[in-house]
């Protein structure tokens, strides 16, 4: 029986299963080491460059980023516009196996595109 008083995670809003705990009767009050230990990336953000080219069309390469990256059309416009008019845009930053990801998606899209250290 859980008094008054006591805290009572179901009344908070917070989902045990969801949050991948599991209850077990008799269990120590130690979260699992998975929640206790964090690893902390020692390498810097990423950044995903757009590179100018002269053949794809404005309204591809718009629509390649809000696809592939998520950008809004307004963000994605003024990404490409940079990319035209200096050569190439920063898209985003992120970690590296994102940027990769976010590299290799527009490059499968027909743009060209690198990622780099921050």
């Amino acid at each position: 029986m859980i008094a008054s008083n006591e805290y009572r995670p179901e009344t908070q809003g917070i989902n045990l299963a969801l949050a991948g705990a599991v209850l077990q009767s008799g269990a120590p009050d130690t979260a699992p080491k998975e929640f206790t230990e964090r690893k902390v990336s020692k390498e810097p953000p990423y950044k995903v460059i757009l590179h100018n080219d002269d053949f794809t069309p404005m309204e591809h390469v718009i629509d390649a980023l809000k696809k592939v990256v998520g950008l809004s059309s307004r963000l994605a416009t003024d990404v490409m516009l940079e990319a035209h008019k200096n050569g190439r845009s920063v898209v985003t930053k992120c970690h590296r196996e994102l940027a990769e990801l976010y590299q290799e998606g527009l490059v499968n899209e027909g743009l060209i595109s690198t990622i780099e250290p921050d």
